[in-house]
């Protein structure tokens, strides 16, 4: 089994905060449309042996918000080039094979993801199956649950250097690939053999 270590980047409706007469309304399906998908495969003897990465067409918000420009250093022409959110994620599953398991930082990236291919019109059965590393970075380090650590400061909590741009689909998989073999060990082996399984 491989694991697709899987992040996300995504656009939302801009907040009145910063343009107190936008008409933009959050889509009652998809709130968040993800402009950008980055992964990871890694094998089961934790050594990486694909990259993926791509940035999405907006379909859903044609305009970007400050925040997520500021975030992620995406401008609306960085994403004119881009492909269709179906054709991207057809390519996303070819990318992950038959055998695997999506691992993400926290729940939120498949939560959209989801969400994003309900509204278009896609199966998300192959979504299901998923690990949170986040969750177990968390437990390691005594913290509770409703204080989920951020990548950044488990990245420095785990001594690691943060190399790319965060907030970047593909630098945060491979941050996020980082954490996972750090923490990696039999019970979490067993963990996601598990999940695989259901």
């Amino acid at each position: 089994m491989n694991y697709i270590v899987l992040d996300t980047e995504f656009s939302q409706p801009q907040p009145k905060l910063y343009n107190p007469n936008s008409r933009f309304r959050p889509d009652p399906v998809s709130p968040f449309e993800i402009i950008e998908i980055g992964a990871v495969r890694v094998s089961e003897d934790l050594k990486i042996t694909s990259v993926f990465s791509r940035l999405i067409k907006p379909a859903i918000y044609r305009r970007l918000s400050p925040i997520v420009i500021r975030k992620t250093g995406i401008r609306l022409q960085d994403l004119k080039s881009g492909d269709d959110f179906r054709k991207v994620i057809a390519d996303f599953q070819e990318f992950c094979g038959s055998d695997y398991i999506l691992c993400t930082w926290s729940t939120n990236d498949i939560r959209i993801l989801k969400k994003n291919c309900i509204y278009h019109k896609l199966p998300y059965d192959w979504i299901e199956r998923y690990y949170d590393i986040q969750s177990i970075c968390t437990k390691i380090l005594g913290l509770p649950k409703s204080q989920a650590v951020g990548l950044k400061n488990a990245l420095n909590a785990f001594n690691i250097e943060i190399d790319g741009k965060l907030h970047r689909a593909l630098d945060d998989a491979l941050h996020t690939v980082k954490l996972f073999i750090k923490v990696f060990n039999e019970d979490i082996k067993e963990q996601i053999k598990i999940k695989g399984n259901e």
